[in-house]
Formats: C-alpha cells, sequence, structure tokens
C-alpha cells in the first residue's frame, strides 16, 4: 500500500514536473513572439515615422529594433536608406554593408553599396559591389551605368586608350536611353576634361544640371571650367546663384566669392559686399566675424583692432565674442600679456557654455605658444572633462597626445569624435597622422583619402594625400588627387607644382610642359620660380645641359629669380664644367656683390674644397661674426676642421655653435655624434631624447634614439621605449631604418618578424659591419645553421682589429659554437 502512494505521489511529481516544463516551454516561446512583436512593432512605427518626415525618431525605432532583432532585413534596410537621404554616406555606407553580410542577395544593399563607392570614387569597392548586383539584377541599367564608370576609370588609371574609348561610346548610348544617369554623364565629361575641350564639357554639366540643379560637384566643376576660360563674370555669378541655392552653405559659398573678388584686386568690392552680409537683417555673429578677418588679412591687423573696437563700443550682442578677437588680435600684435589677461578674465567667472569652453580653447592655444605647456593641458583638460566631444579641444590633445607616442589614446579619442563630426577633415588627418606614427600605413592612407573627400577635395589634404601616395611611389595615384583637387582650385600654385614633380618623376614631359606654362601663367613671383624649377628639372631629366645653361643664364637679369638663378648656374657649372669653371663664375659673382652672403659662404666652400684651410676659415669666421646665427657656417666650419683631421677644433667650433643656437637640431646632431664616437652614449641618448621632444615626427631622430636605445642598453624599459619610438619604421624600405625596426624587433623575441626587416637592411647596407652583425644574430635565433654561420663569418672579415665593435667577442663565440653544430640544424 505504501509503494503504490509512493508510485502515485512519483507519478503525480513527474505530470507536474511535466507540467512546469511545458509552462516554461510556452514561456519562452511567448518571450520570442513578444520580442519579435516588439521588434516589428518598432519597425513599423519607424517607416510611419519616416513617412511623416520625422527622420530623427525613425531612426530611434530603428535602432530599438536592432536592440531585440539584429538581422532585422526590412529596419536595417530602412535605416541605411534615411541615412543616405540625410546625406551621411559614409554611416549609410557601413549600415549597407552589414545589411549585405546577412543578407548578401540583397538587390538594395548591393546597390547602394555601388552607387555611394562610386559617387565617392571609390572604385575598387564600386567593381565589387556592382558586381554583385548585375549578378542579381542584369538589366539594372543604374548599375549598368556605374560599371561602364569602373571600366572608364580603370582603363584611365591604366592609360588604356582604347578602354576609355569603349567606355565613352557605352556612356553615350546610356545616356540615350536614360538622361538621368550621373555616372554615365561623368564619363563623358571627365573625358571632355582630360582633352581640355572645356565648352563641351559645360555644355555637358549644364545637360547634367538641367536635370538635376542639386549636383553640388558639378557646380565645382564649372567653376573650374569658367576659370580655365577667363569667364570672371561667369565665376562671380554662379557664386551667388549658388549663394541662394543652397543657403544651408552660404557661408562657404561667401567664402569664396570673396576669395575670387581678393583675387581680382577688387578689394573695395569684396569689403562692400562683406560689410552687406554683415548688416543683413538676418545676418549671424559669424558674418561679423568674416568682416574682421577679412579685415585682418587685407588691411591688415591695426584696421581689424579698430573694427572690432567700433562693434564693442556699438554695444554689439555678442560682445563677449569680440573680446576674444581684440585678446586674440592683441596678442599676435605682441601685447601678449594684455591678451592673456583679457582672455582670463572672459573665462574665470563666466557661465559654463559652450562659448565660454571654446574661449579657454583659444587661451590655451596662446599659452602654448608662450610655451606655458603645462598651464594650457590643464585648461584643454578642464574643457575636456566637461565636453569630451569639444573639437578643438580634441585636436589639441590628441596633438599632444601623439607627440608623446601616446597614438592608442589619441586614436580612441580622435574616432569618438569622429562619431560626433563625422566630416571634419582636420580630424582624420589627425587620425592619419597617429596611425603614421604606430606604423599602419595602410589605415593612414585610408584616414588621408577620407580628409580629402571631406575636405572636398581642398589644397592641404589633396597635398597631404597626394604626397603620401607618390612617397610610396603611387604616382598614378597621386596624378588623379591633384588633378581632381585642380579642377575646383586650377590656379592653385602649389598643387601644379606637385603635379609637375610627379611628372617629372613619371619623365611625362609634355604633362610637364604642361605645368610649366599653367605655372608661368599665374602673376605670381613663387609660381614663375615653381616653373623655372620644373624646367630645369625636366632639362635634367633629358640631358639637355647646353638648354638648361641657357636656361639659367636667361633668368639672372630676372628680378624675382635673378639670385636664385645664379646660384643654379653655379651648380650647373660645377656639375657640368668643373671646379675651376664654377669658381671662375663665382668670383665673378662677387665682384659684382661683393657682400653677398650666399655667395662668401660659397666661396669659402670652394676654399675648404681646395684644401685652403687659413683662408676658408677666415671667410667663415667673418660670416659668423656679422650673423652668429647664422647655421650652415658653424655647421660647415665644423665639418672643414674634422675633415683636416683637427678633432679639438672641431669641437670647440661646435661649443661656440651651440652657445648661440642651443636648439638647433643639426648642431645637435654633430653633438650628439661626438658623444658616440667618444663611447659616451648615454651622453647621446640624452641629446636624442631632447632633439625627439622638440620634433618627434623626424624619423631621422627616431631612428637614431630608437637604435640607441636598443643597442646600447638592455633593459626592457628602454626597449620598450625604442620599438615605441620606432614603430613608424615598421614599413620604410630605408635600409637604416629597416635595420633598427628589425633589431628591436629581433630583442624582442619576435625572431621570424625580424627577419625580413634585417635581410633587407642587409642588402642595403652591405659594408655596415653591426647591420650585418644584426642578420647573424637572428638567422642563429631562427636555428639556420649554415646559413648563420656564413654569415657570421662574413661579420668576422668585416670587423676592423684595431678597433672591434662591442659585439667582437660575441661573434667569434657563435662561430665556435655554429661550427659544432651538426649540418642542418
Amino acid at each position: 500500500m505504501q509503494n503504490v502512494r509512493i508510485n502515485r505521489v512519483r507519478a503525480r511529481a513527474g505530470r507536474l514536473g511535466l507540467a512546469i516544463l511545458l509552462t516554461a516551454g510556452l514561456s519562452v516561446a511567448a518571450a520570442c513572439d513578444s520580442s519579435e512583436e516588439r521588434a516589428e512593432s518598432h519597425y513599423q512605427s519607424g517607416l510611419a515615422l519616416l513617412e511623416e518626415g520625422d527622420v530623427e525618431r525613425a531612426l530611434i525605432e530603428f535602432r530599438n529594433v536592432f536592440e531585440l532583432n539584429s538581422t532585422h532585413e526590412g529596419a536595417r534596410a530602412a535605416y541605411a536608406r534615411a541615412l543616405h537621404d540625410r546625406g551621411q554616406l559614409n554611416e549609410a555606407y557601413g549600415e549597407y554593408l552589414r545589411l549585405v553580410e546577412q543578407y548578401p542577395e540583397n538587390v538594395e544593399g548591393q546597390r547602394a553599396l555601388a552607387d555611394i563607392a562610386a559617387t565617392t570614387q571609390n572604385w575598387s569597392d564600386a567593381e565589387i559591389h556592382v558586381a554583385k548586383a548585375l549578378a542579381l539584377a542584369p538589366d539594372d541599367i543604374l548599375m549598368l551605368s556605374i560599371d561602364n564608370a569602373v571600366d572608364y576609370f580603370n582603363a584611365v588609371k591604366a592609360r588604356e586608350d582604347e578602354g576609355q574609348q569603349a567606355a565613352i561610346v557605352k556612356a553615350q548610348a546610356l545616356i540615350a536611353d536614360d538622361n538621368g544617369l550621373k555616372n554615365a554623364r561623368n564619363v563623358l565629361i571627365d573625358n571632355l576634361l582630360r582633352k581640355q575641350d572645356w565648352y563641351a564639357a559645360l555644355d555637358a554639366i549644364d545637360d547634367g544640371l538641367a536635370v538635376d540643379p542639386d549636383q553640388k560637384g558639378l557646380y565645382s566643376i564649372r567653376l573650374g571650367i569658367l576659370q580655365q576660360i577667363g569667364d570672371l563674370n561667369g565665376i562671380d555669378a554662379q557664386l551667388r546663384d549658388l549663394m541662394e541655392r543652397f543657403p544651408q552653405e552660404r557661408g562657404v559659398y561667401k567664402q569664396t566669392l570673396v576669395r575670387f573678388l581678393i583675387k581680382q584686386k577688387k578689394l573695395d568690392e569684396a569689403e562692400t559686399f562683406i560689410r552687406a552680409e554683415a548688416e543683413r537683417d538676418d545676418a549671424s555673429p559669424d558674418d561679423r566675424v568674416f568682416l574682421i578677418s577679412f579685415l585682418e588679412q587685407m588691411r591688415g591687423q591695426e584696421a581689424a583692432l579698430a573694427e572690432v573696437e567700433a562693434q564693442l563700443a556699438a554695444g554689439i550682442a555678442d560682445s563677449a565674442t569680440f573680446r576674444s578677437m581684440r585678446a586674440k588680435l592683441r596678442f599676435q600684435m605682441g601685447d601678449v600679456d594684455s591678451a592673456i589677461a583679457e582672455m582670463e578674465d572672459l573665462t574665470a567667472n563666466a557661465e559654463r557654455t559652450d562659448q565660454t569652453r571654446g574661449f579657454e580653447v583659444d587661451l590655451a592655444r596662446m599659452l602654448f605658444q608662450e610655451d606655458n605647456a603645462v598651464g594650457a593641458r590643464a585648461l584643454v583638460e578642464k574643457v575636456l572633462a566637461e565636453d569630451p566631444a569639444q573639437p578643438d579641444a580634441v585636436k589639441l590633445k590628441a596633438n599632444w597626445l601623439i607627440d608623446d607616442d601616446e597614438t592608442a589614446d589619441a586614436i580612441v579619442m580622435l574616432r569618438d569624435a569622429l562619431n560626433d563630426s563625422p566630416d571634419d577633415a582636420d580630424i582624420m588627418s589627425l587620425m592619419a597622422r597617429a596611425y603614421e606614427r604606430e606604423g599602419n600605413q595602410d589605415l593612414r592612407s585610408e584616414m588621408l583619402a577620407l580628409a580629402v573627400q571631406a575636405s572636398g577635395k581642398a589644397p592641404a589634404e589633396s597635398l597631404r594625400y597626394a604626397s603620401s601616395l607618390a612617397d610610396n611611389d603611387n604616382l598614378l595615384a597621386a596624378e588623379g588627387i591633384l588633378i581632381d583637387a585642380l579642377r575646383l582650385t586650377p590656379q592653385n600654385p602649389a598643387l601644379l607644382s606637385a603635379l609637375g614633380d610627379v611628372y617629372t618623376r613619371l619623365e611625362d614631359w609634355s604633362r610637364t610642359d604642361d605645368v610649366i606654362a599653367a605655372l608661368g601663367a599665374l602673376d605670381d613671383p613663387n609660381a614663375r620660380r615653381q616653373a623655372a624649377e620644373l624646367t630645369a628639372r625636366k632639362l635634367t631629366g633629358q640631358n639637355r645641359s647646353e638648354e638648361l645653361t641657357a636656361l639659367l643664364e636667361g633668368l639672372e637679369n630676372d628680378p624675382a629669380l635673378g639670385k636664385s638663378a645664379q646660384y643654379a648656374l653655379l651648380r650647373n657649372r660645377l656639375e657640368t664644367s668643373g671646379p675651376e669653371a664654377a669658381e671662375t663664375y663665382l668670383n665673378e659673382l662677387l665682384a659684382q656683390n661683393p657682400e653677398d652672403p650666399t655667395l662668401r659662404f660659397m666661396k669659402g666652400g670652394f676654399l675648404a674644397e681646395a684644401e685652403e684651410i687659413t683662408e676658408a676659415e677666415e671667410q667663415f669666421r667673418a660670416l659668423v661674426a656679422e650673423n652668429p646665427k647664422y647655421a650652415n657656417v658653424w655647421i660647415a666650419l665644423y665639418r672643414m676642421k674634422q675633415q683636416a683631421g683637427d678633432l679639438d677644433g672641431a669641437n670647440g667650433v661646435l661649443e661656440e655653435a651651440l652657445a648661440e643656437l642651443p636648439t638647433n637640431g643639426t648642431l645637435l646632431w654633430a653633438k650628439a655624434g661626438e658623444y658616440e664616437r667618444a663611447g659616451d652614449l648615454d651622453a647621446a641618448i640624452e641629446i636624442y631624447e631632447t632633439m625627439y621632444a622638440v620634433n618627434s615626427d623626424s624619423l631621422i631622430v627616431a631612428n637614431n634614439l630608437a637604435s640607441l636605445l636598443a643597442t646600447h642598453r638592455g633593459d626592457d624599459e628602454s626597449l620598450q621605449r625604442a620599438y615605441t619610438v620606432a614603430r613608424r619604421l615598421r614599413d620604410s624600405n630605408v635600409p637604416a631604418f629597416q635595420d633598427t625596426y628589425g633589431w628591436i624587433t629581433h630583442r624582442r623575441g619576435s625572431y621570424e618578424a625580424a627577419q625580413d626587416h634585417l635581410r633587407a637592411a642587409a642588402q642595403g647596407l652591405p659594408r655596415d659591419v653591426t647591420v650585418q652583425y644584426h642578420l647573424a644574430a637572428n638567422l642563429a635565433a631562427l636555428d639556420l645553421t649554415e646559413e648563420a654561420l656564413a654569415q657570421f663569418q662574413k661579420v668576422r672579415a668585416m670587423i676592423n682589429p684595431d678597433n672591434p665593435p662591442p659585439f667582437a667577442t660575441d661573434v667569434d663565440s657563435e662561430i665556435q659554437k655554429l661550427s659544432q653544430l651538426p649540418a642542418g640544424d
């Protein structure tokens, strides 16, 4: 009877357990249903808000969907579409990427990615996504247009004329089918621009604007063409039209119009226009600030200060802004104490607002310039404690973090700032600098490219990116960046000069001639000088020495270029006719201008080269007596004594020079070398640390500091410091830099990672015994016995027995040890 009761209890418990499990299962299912239902509810709410035009709240609803269901296809597509429609292309691109990762056959996602990539001229990504889109929708005419644009720009990059022509013909056919295809029209416009068929290009642009009058990129190109054909009235009219057409960017076009009027030397007209803008009923404080900036640049600081005082006397509403401007003007004019006192008064008891924090950042800049880094940093930290996203404070702190090699912290800070200001080209440029310091060249290049796009292909950002590309011998890509920038500012001498440099390196002489002509047409002495330098480089590259000499002789009487032409002609005669002919010409120039310090310096150099040491020293001493800050003369005097074997005299000159110029980098460099030769490596490291603190961007200083730390000191802290300083050398092609980075990597125990760097360094510096030893040690660490033995034997043969290096004993012991190992170990 008892067993029966027990069984019944067990049965009842079993049924109860099953009921509990079933109930729990139903609860979980209900919860799942509830989660999906809530996600769908947020999605539908987001769509409704989009219909009502409430985009901000719609985006919040879509983000709520992702909290509940991160793979909701409709919400992800709607979210990306809304960002795209708001012009947030970078963010939209990221969301569409996530969409197609989850749903590879989502046609909208692939189309949008191809379209955005083409819009931003990211042709490599466009090629990937347009192929996927066409696989899903082979007759999509927009994708066919983008695919053709990819073919065209790839052909341009490869300089394939047939491919370009085929794409042009196809673009014409596509436009005939659909007049609104922007990429097809852009192919036709680009072709006309490359052929410099300006009027046909204008017609093509106007056709595009007739279809869609809000294409800002076409207006920019149109302005460039109007500049090329000299239609000044057309430029003026278009800029005024753009101010009205795009009121949200009125300030940008206003500044462009003012720059245009200034270039036409219409200063009075520009000032009248700016004053009228500042007096409009809907004028903002920025309009009045712009007036002050104009006066400062074009009429001088006194005129700007007088206008500020007049505005303050008139009782302007935003007096704090104008007081800060007064302080900054006074600071620039040398009234430092008054300026800082006014800024401190403005901020001392002010309400904690965005404006107050902005003033504190301005004050921090002043303190930095007055070498009060402690006070400046404290102010910036105070601002960031209240507003971590204050852009100017973020940039200041990021700069000093990078200078201090705290790049990880700088990148995190800048990445957060970029989330708040996704189109800030300055932030992107700073991130590029941080990545460069870390040795991550791929990310550096990516940020430089993004900065170009964010800045609207502005000259500074375009030059920075093009220079990076050219430094890596990616000359065709650099050419493309510079041409794009020149379409917007076709008379920018810095861009033209950089493009000319690319063409001379490519030995593309006909295009070099085009750049020379463009520079020569500018009413700018510096541009003419750059044109002359490019012409000289072209003639040198073509081995046309007689024409080069004639060119330089023809420039001697040019008021703007005369002296530089004489110096260049002197160097040319030295190279082509020898030292006697060059010195004869130098003496002729000195007879005409006996007080010219550059000519006298050159004369000292000739005397030193002829080993007329006493006369050369008299020449150099006379120059530094007149100007003790003439660093090049001190250095020449120091090197002359060194080469003559007067080492005590050389060191004495160095001490004299450093007494006059204690922070001169070249002199400090020489002093560090003296310490190294004397074996006082700690003193040399101390000098390099001082130089690094002054300019941590110098690759050579970084290399020497890191190299000494890694070779002279054995503690982990010094090795970590060496690695931090040397990270930027990781992708370098300079053998000395490869050796430094490779040896530090080896010492950190990463033997495989060090090998390629050390092999390249040894190949590049075959006579440097230290570099060859570093490779031998690495081969031994990798157990490459036969190769390591041969390398150590090579090192031993290179060692000077009268002055053996510190590792000489190690070389002998390694040879003995490796010789006893079986072959193949």
